[in-house]
């Protein structure tokens, strides 16, 4: 992209043209405003065409005239590096190029997928969050916190919210979007895994001695 600037040469002042039309003048009606007596109130207007970036000058009848490298004009075109004379003003246009660049990092991330719709061995879905567990409950309308999560949850996982009022229950939610969740018709938390033989000994040792004198 372009920047047009004229720069004064015999004054100390800058003015960016914006694209489109810009009026030039005396008047503190117009967008380059120059309060010398040798420029009219509206001297000239200057159009930069937003198709090629070609910057054309106009005169506006003015008292003392407009000139391009010293040569009176009416209408010209105007090239960068060219001296540009409104009355006594001297200027000189000046085209810079830059670049528009998009910062990397800092703001808002692309949401990433979770996953795909898992399950576990013996066919009962995944959790989407945890793998290891069976989903019990679903987002009711989806799950917003990532892309294409599948939005099945094990109880464990979710939010809950007591109901207040004397109503029983609880409302659970996802923890990372807050869709509200409800139970897969059909689908129940797995039983704990069985205790093993050592476990069952020391549990019954246990017991025997509370029952002790």
């Amino acid at each position: 992209m372009h920047r047009y600037i004229l720069r004064g040469l015999n004054l100390p002042f800058e003015h960016e043209l914006h694209a489109g039309l810009n009026t030039v003048g005396r008047n503190p009606t117009n967008e380059f405003r120059i309060p010398e007596p040798s420029v009219s109130s509206f001297h000239a207007e200057i159009s930069v065409l937003e198709t090629d970036g070609t910057v054309i000058v106009r005169d506006l009848q003015s008292t003392n005239g407009t000139f391009i490298e010293g040569q009176p004009v009416e209408e010209a075109a105007l090239a960068g590096g060219q001296r540009l004379q409104f009355g006594t003003v001297d200027m000189l246009l000046v085209i810079e190029e830059y670049d528009v660049k998009i910062p990397l990092g800092g703001g808002p991330q692309a949401a990433q997928a979770a996953g795909d719709l898992n399950s576990l061995p013996d066919g009962t879905l995944a959790c989407s969050r945890n793998a290891s567990l069976a989903a019990t409950h679903q987002a009711i309308l989806g799950c917003q916190a990532v892309v294409k999560c599948p939005g099945m949850f094990s109880i464990s996982s979710l939010r809950a919210m007591k109901l207040s009022g004397g109503k029983a229950g609880l409302l659970l939610f996802c923890p990372d979007c807050n869709a509200k969740c409800e139970p897969i018709p059909g689908a129940s938390e797995k039983p704990a895994a069985k205790k093993g033989l050592f476990a069952r000994l020391t549990q019954t040792i246990l017991i025997g001695r509370k029952k002790g004198p």
